[in-house]
């Protein structure tokens, strides 16, 4: 039963009880009969002061309970009579401000919060303590390339068709790994927690290196040719010239034959020289790259033109070359000369994969725009995928590993997204000019 039952219940036994003991003494002793109604009168004015002070207080109290328990911070007690009651009251109502205050700063935060994982370039997947995927932001889903994370939520991450989800999953707390895709992009994935209401929520960090990697990796190996060059151009400028004059010497009528032999080998020095002027040509090719002049080509005259220049070098190795154009205009807007380098570069790399006896295909899309090179040369290893574009990788006895360079730096400036793939018995190379 509430108190306020209790109280009132004691107050209807005692005013009973006055009243009920002065009844006898009315007709005998009527002082004593309005005495004890006085008292009982006296009881009840009593009664209720001491209600007032005590029960509603706690009423009003009780109600600020009830306030508290359904997170009604909006609301404030009103003050009343008694000034020990009020007290208790304005404490109450501070305590509401304080809550209310940090109650919305936690909202604040995270809004905040949520606001900048969303616009976060890093891709964050958050699991729930099973390890369950309840939530991937944005930026995580375009690095994943995944389209709707409907696709991953609920799922465990070995249970995904996330490339490298099995490597993932074998992630303990603090670990990372460094991933190299299609040989260009790289990503690092970090595992890691965050404490929520006291118990850790494990997530994934996902961060892309490329860019960084790759300015890094251009400023090395720039700073390697240009020493390179510059050493060795003056070393064969110095050298061919001598031996142009011993071998103007050695020509004369008169020369001792004794020394004849001598001639090939000088002969055949010289043309070690050019050869190595030609080679150390090539590297500066890589870091003269001129910024690309754009302008609106057809991608099915360019796959033409890259189909004529190499046609002969095909046949010369029994390889069929095919075109395979889009019925529909391809218009980009490129560099025209050097993406048909960028073309010539891969179908010549495809043949000399190829060797003999194979085919290579050439095809353009409209929608989305892309053009793409397929060839059905030997499958590429996996450590040959993870390097093929790093610079001077190669894989040929007499390959100097700028070939595919090139072709990362003139997309790369073109800021164009490419890829390629290796399995089933073809090795396709796609480069994407749209923005579809």
């Amino acid at each position: 039963m509430k108190s306020k039952y209790i109280f009132r219940a004691l107050a209807f036994v005692v005013f009973g009880a006055l009243i009920f003991l002065g009844f006898p003494y009315k007709e005998t002793h009527p002082d004593m009969f309005y005495l004890s109604e006085g008292v009982a009168l006296l009881a009840i004015i009593l009664f209720i002061i001491l209600y007032r002070r005590l029960i509603r207080p706690y009423k009003i109290i009780a109600d600020g309970m009830d306030l508290l328990k359904e997170q009604d911070f909006s609301t404030h007690l009103r003050l009343i009579s008694d000034s020990e009651a009020n007290k208790l009251i304005i404490v109450f109502n501070k305590m509401i401000d304080s809550l209310k205050e940090e109650r919305m700063q936690v909202r604040e935060k995270n809004l905040f919060l949520d606001l900048l994982i969303q616009a976060s370039p890093q891709g964050l997947i958050i699991l729930d303590f099973d390890d369950y995927i309840t939530d991937i932001n944005p930026s995580g889903l375009k690095l994943l390339n995944v389209p709707d994370k409907k696709d991953l939520i609920g799922k465990k991450i070995k249970d995904t068709d996330i490339n490298i989800s099995s490597s993932l999953s074998k992630l303990q707390h603090g670990d990372e790994i460094v991933v190299r895709e299609s040989g260009m992009k790289t990503y690092r994935y970090v595992r890691s927690s965050f404490i929520d209401k006291g118990f850790k929520h494990p997530f994934f960090l996902i961060e892309e290196l490329t860019d960084e990697l790759l300015k890094i990796e251009k400023k090395s190996y720039e700073g390697v040719i240009r020493m390179m060059a510059h050493e060795v151009n003056n070393s064969i400028g110095a050298i061919s010239s001598t031996l142009s004059v011993v071998s103007d010497i050695f020509r004369e009528e008169d020369i001792d034959r004794k020394f004849s032999y001598v001639l090939p080998a000088v002969t055949a020095s010289l043309e070690r020289c050019r050869h190595l002027g030609k080679f150390i040509r090539n590297f500066a090719q890589v870091i003269k790259l001129p910024e690309p002049h754009k302008t609106n080509v057809d991608l099915n005259e360019l796959a033409k033109l890259a189909e004529a220049l190499t046609r002969i070098e095909c046949q010369r190795r029994n390889i069929k070359l095919e075109l395979q154009l889009s019925d529909k205009e391809c218009m980009a807007f490129v560099d025209a000369i050097q993406i048909e380098q960028v073309l010539v570069n891969i179908i010549k790399n495809a043949y000399e994969a190829i060797e003999e006896e194979g085919i290579i295909k050439i095809a353009t899309q409209s929608v989305p725009l892309l053009i793409s090179i397929s060839n059905n040369g030997p499958e590429l290893t996996e450590e040959v995928k993870q390097n093929l574009f790093v610079p001077f990788f190669t894989t040929k006895n007499s390959g100097q590993g700028i070939g595919l360079m090139i072709v990362r730096e003139i997309l790369k400036n073109h800021q164009l997204f490419f890829s390629f793939y290796s399995e089933s018995g073809w090795t396709k190379f796609d480069i994407r000019l749209g923005n579809e």
